[in-house]
């Protein structure tokens, strides 16, 4: 895992826990809010491909931490 993608997921595990743990909300708050994101979190987001994105998601849904 690449450090963008370590990037990114630690802040979609942070976000998954203030939404218990439900992925749709964690989505949806993510995409409404994507401007109140740290900004490192945004650089990092904006440098990875969609299947590495795809990939934190992933991985996040199938071992949940």
């Amino acid at each position: 895992m690449t450090t963008d993608q370590k990037t990114f997921r630690r802040y979609l595990l942070t976000v998954f826990d203030d939404q218990c743990s439900d992925i749709i909300r964690t989505m949806m708050w993510m995409s409404n809010h994507f401007q109140r994101w740290p900004h490192t979190v945004r650089v990092a987001y904006h440098r990875l491909s969609v299947p590495e994105r795809n990939a934190v998601v992933r991985e996040v849904l199938v071992n949940g931490d």
